[in-house]
């Protein structure tokens, strides 16, 4: 039974000896009542370890100057931002009253530039007009009125075509027809180029 008490305080003073290196030795009884002696009232609650070395330092921060430094800092921001702004309103009527007077044209607006002018959603413009031509072509709708012309949807049209047939055509004045074999290819430089093979 000695020798296992000794080697438990062996073991401790090893222990301690280590903990010492490192930093966080455990205390003794008489260590710990000696230490919290030296400590303020206020501080330190009842049965709690305390360490000497380490305690508040009350001179970190300074809490009347750092809300002053605060109070000044918001202060000069709102001093800055008044002069800049009555500097651009400065700024502003100088270039009213210094500037020239605008070209005629800008003051009836922007005017569209000629045509042709680019598409800004080809896709839409592109839908509007398939929408147009189908509309167009199954629809009635009076092209002259007062001639009495009106286009017809394009299905009755083929219906009454099938029905009565195309018409005969009338030949044009002046209408003058070759033969195919006795066609020249007219270009211009009949004779100053030579002939293309046959």
């Amino acid at each position: 039974m000695a020798n296992n008490n000794m080697g438990n305080s062996s073991e401790r003073r090893i222990l301690q000896t280590i903990g010492r290196w490192l930093g966080s030795a455990p205390r003794t009884a008489e260590e710990s009542a000696r230490s919290a002696r030296n400590v303020p009232d206020g501080i330190r609650q009842e049965g709690e370890p305390y360490n000497q070395d380490i305690d508040f330092e009350r001179s970190d921060i300074d809490t009347r100057n750092t809300f002053v430094t605060a109070a000044l800092s918001l202060i000069a921001v709102w001093i800055l931002i008044g002069l800049i702004y009555f500097l651009f309103a400065y700024l502003a009527h100088e270039r009213a009253v210094n500037s020239p007077p605008p070209l005629p044209i800008e003051a009836h607006g922007n005017p569209l530039p000629p045509e042709p002018r680019l598409q800004p959603a080809p896709h839409k413009d592109l839908q509007r007009l398939r929408a147009r031509d189908e509309w167009q072509l199954s629809h009635y709708f009076w092209v002259d009125k007062t001639k009495g012309k009106v286009a017809i949807p394009i299905d009755r049209a083929m219906d009454i075509l099938a029905a009565r047939g195309i018409p005969p055509q009338k030949k044009p004045p002046n209408l003058v027809l070759s033969q195919p074999e006795a066609g020249t290819r007219q270009t211009g430089f009949e004779g100053k180029v030579a002939p293309e093979p046959r």
